[in-house]
């Protein structure tokens, strides 16, 4: 009787949830997004300059107890609190979309168990929560670098190397894969380096990364490959590379230590290659003297921790990608792979608000892709 007393309570919340707003949603003039990525949230609203975030390490919730249960407080209150922060008006339909580190938590812990913390979150909060595809995923940050970018865009695809993550993303096409740049270090750790230790330090990586690289992720560059081809021209746009890889290999280009043209514009796999093999054998404090102790402001963050553990392996994993779609070259560019406006614009976002319980029953039966379902055929 206590278990299902709990279960109508459960069910009661969801379907105030469900029927709140609809003043608000008759005009579908006051919407506002928050991107949920694997290390934080921010808050933003179509058209506005307005906008905040927050650091949240989500993936490190899931890499510890394989859900997001634990995450629950931290989130209902960083979603109460950034449309304060950001000065973004109040009584909106808030809606949020979750990425690589929701994922992950679905994988593990089963599309129940993240159902489950869903509706707490949005009992408590008032926010529509949505863990949102790969492939959808990659339409919205294209969407976005397109929106800021405008002509200044000349790829046809973008890359985009989160925490949990890594995408590349397209008008009309695109790929992913839940391996970013901290999933990917941890990989290293584990299977390159032998060390389980969660707080592992990877340098000196070692010239037999690149051997074994290549056979660890032999089945996700096939993947890529599949839908994407080969041979393309792209663009990356986040920090593991633009606040990274790619002043680094400025650096060592000026020193005339690499093979390979590093540019304004970007680089070619053959410097980036290049970069690698100079520096996989380095420990933290070779590195450290190879960049010159970071002294020239491009570099100024690139000696402290935990950056600098993650500089070759970031190299790694991009050359790795760079090999196995024959890129032969890098644009870089300075552009926000934001979220928001994606979900916002996206219609499926509005329909599954209208019915959020039967969104959350989806989620239940089919996982991750119950987002990309119709709702139309949901009870009334």
């Amino acid at each position: 009787m206590v278990v299902y007393g709990k279960m109508i309570l459960r069910w009661a919340i969801i379907l105030l949830l469900s029927g709140a707003s609809q003043g608000v949603r008759a005009e579908e003039s006051c919407w506002l997004g928050y991107d949920v990525g694997s290390s934080g949230i921010r808050v933003a609203m179509l058209d506005s300059g307005h906008s905040a975030k927050i650091a949240l390490d989500f993936l490190s919730f899931v890499w510890r107890d394989n859900h997001l249960q634990a995450a629950i407080p931290a989130t209902v209150e960083a979603l109460q609190r950034l449309p304060r922060e950001a000065g973004l008006p109040e009584g909106c339909v808030a809606v949020a979309g979750g990425y690589s580190a929701w994922r992950l938590a679905v994988a593990r812990s089963g599309p129940a168990q993240v159902a489950e913390t869903l509706q707490a979150i949005a009992g408590q909060s008032g926010v529509y929560f949505f863990i949102i595809p790969q492939d959808v995923e990659g339409g919205y940050g294209y969407q976005a670098v397109q929106r800021q970018m405008g002509n200044r865009l000349t790829t046809p695809i973008v890359l985009d190397i989160g925490g949990g993550s890594l995408q590349f993303a397209g008008a009309a096409s695109g790929w992913g894969t839940d391996l970013g740049q901290k999933s990917w270090r941890k990989r290293v750790c584990q299977q390159i380096k032998q060390d389980p230790d969660p707080n592992c330090r990877p340098n000196p990586v070692g010239l037999q990364a690149l051997p074994q690289g290549r056979d660890l992720l032999a089945a996700e560059v096939a993947a890529a490959q599949a839908v994407l081809g080969s041979g393309f021209t792209v663009s990356a746009l986040s920090a593991p590379v633009t606040r990274s890889i790619y002043p680094i290999l400025a650096h060592l280009s000026a020193q005339g230590l690499l093979a390979g043209s590093v540019d304004a514009q970007g680089f070619e796999r053959t410097a980036l290659a290049s970069a690698f093999r100079l520096l996989a054998t380095l420990d933290e404090e070779q590195l450290r003297q190879m960049l010159g102790q970071c002294q020239s402001n491009p570099l100024r963050k690139a000696c402290e921790q935990p950056f600098l553990s993650t500089h070759v392996t970031d190299m790694l994993l991009l050359l790795l990608f760079m090999e196995g779609l024959d890129l032969q070259r890098m644009e870089v560019i300075e552009a926000e792979m934001n979220n928001v406006p994606g979900l916002l614009q996206d219609p499926r976002v509005r329909q599954w608000s209208k019915n959020y319980s039967c969104y959350l029953t989806r989620l239940r039966q089919h996982g991750v892709d119950a987002f990309k379902e119709e709702s139309s055929h949901c009870p009334p």
